[in-house]
């Protein structure tokens, strides 16, 4: 009989309430070994080593004295999953620039966190054994209109960004959603990914949506027609003639 992997896991919540529940699952779940678990995130950060490393670490975001997310940057090379557990949708684009592989929001059944654990796990088991270490994760979640409901944005769908006062409007190959952001944060969470321009103060672009440029006018997929501002005009052309195929005759 094949034995059962095992994978070791810690849990960082600051409510003990929490910890007993995300135990339960964690016992419940037989590939998975619960080693260690801290109430106090200083603590973990404290007594974690060089030699340590884990399969998962179960980590809140909102705690006192030290943020999941601050903890995260110092956890992060410890182990091979990390696993936001949060009551606040908000975290959602901080936790996926430190590459966090799942963001479970509070209240957690049962279901949606074995759900969650058997997708990373078998995502780990079938993936070729000369891949590369994965890099940063290619997209970010937004608050939707409906509570406790995320959206996952792919940079490969994104055609372009549109900045609106306190929102940001995101035009996608299929659909366009608002959402509570500022254009330096969505810009920093759009960082990863080499494929983006801004050429306005309110419109950053996606290079391989470009279909047509016409003097300081940009033709999109979709239909979407952007102004290159004159702050960033040099910048466009730039990347423009670094593209441009023109005979040297």
């Amino acid at each position: 009989m094949t034995p059962i992997p095992q994978y070791k896991g810690m849990l960082i919540d600051d409510e003990s309430h929490a910890i007993e529940l995300l135990s339960d699952y964690i016992e419940a779940v037989p590939q998975l070994q619960l080693v260690k678990t801290y109430q106090d995130p200083v603590a973990a950060l404290m007594e974690s080593n060089d030699e340590e490393s884990y399969d998962f670490i179960f980590l809140d975001i909102d705690m006192p004295r030290l943020s999941g997310i601050e903890l995260a940057k110092s956890l992060r090379a410890k182990t091979t999953f990390l696993v936001f557990t949060t009551a606040h949708p908000k975290y959602a684009v901080d936790a996926f620039d430190v590459q966090a592989d799942h963001f479970l929001l509070k209240p957690i059944g049962m279901n949606k966190f074995v759900m969650a654990i058997d997708q990373l796990i078998k995502g780990r088991e079938t993936a070729p054994a000369t891949a590369a270490a994965p890099g940063p994760d290619s997209s970010f979640f937004i608050k939707s209109d409906q509570k406790n409901k995320l959206i996952r944005i792919c940079f490969d769908d994104i055609i372009a960004v549109e900045g609106m006062k306190n929102y940001v409007m995101l035009y996608t190959s299929t659909q366009k959603h608002m959402a509570y952001l500022t254009m330096r944060e969505t810009e920093e969470a759009l960082t990863p990914s080499a494929n983006f321009l801004l050429v306005h103060k309110s419109f950053i672009v996606a290079k391989d949506q470009i279909q047509v440029v016409e003097g300081r006018i940009i033709r999109l997929k979709q239909g979407l027609v952007v102004p290159v501002g004159t702050t960033y005009i040099e910048a466009f052309q730039a990347y423009i003639s670094g593209k441009s195929l023109i005979s040297g005759r």
